[in-house]
C-alpha cells in the first residue's frame, strides 16, 4: 500500500483552501500511523491511497463512528487545558495556517514565542 499518494493538493476545494487542505493531509497521514486506532488507520490509508474519496470515505458509519468518538475525546481534552495552554496551540495553529513551515504539534513550555 503506498500511503502518500494523494497530495494535499488534492484536498482543496471551494470551501477549504491550500492550508487548511494541508491540515486535512497532515491528519490523514497521522492517522494512517494507527495511533487512533484500526478503524481510523485503515481509513486515512484508503483515503491517502486514492482508494476511496474523503467524502466519501466520511460516510461509512464505522469511519464516521469512530472519528466522532475521537473527536468527543479530542474536545474533552482541549476543554481541561488551561487557558494560557489553550492560547499556545491557537497561536501556534495560526502560524501554521499562515504558512510559517513549523509543524504543528505542542505549544512549547516555559516561554516559547
Amino acid at each position: 500500500m503506498a500511503e502518500g499518494d494523494v497530495t494535499p493538493e488534492e484536498f482543496v476545494t471551494p470551501g477549504r483552501d491550500k492550508a487548511r487542505a494541508r491540515v486535512v493531509h497532515d491528519a490523514l497521514r497521522q492517522l494512517a500511523t494507527g495511533g487512533a486506532g484500526d478503524v481510523l488507520q485503515e481509513m486515512a490509508r484508503e483515503v491517502l491511497a486514492g482508494r476511496t474519496g474523503l467524502r466519501e470515505a466520511l460516510q461509512v458509519g464505522a469511519y464516521a463512528d469512530a472519528l466522532m468518538e475521537r473527536f468527543v475525546q479530542a474536545r474533552a481534552a482541549w476543554e481541561r487545558l488551561p487557558e494560557q495552554e489553550r492560547e499556545a496551540h491557537a497561536e501556534q495553529a495560526r502560524r501554521y495556517l499562515a504558512g510559517d513551515g513549523a509543524p504543528y504539534g505542542p505549544p512549547e513550555r516555559g516561554g516559547g514565542s
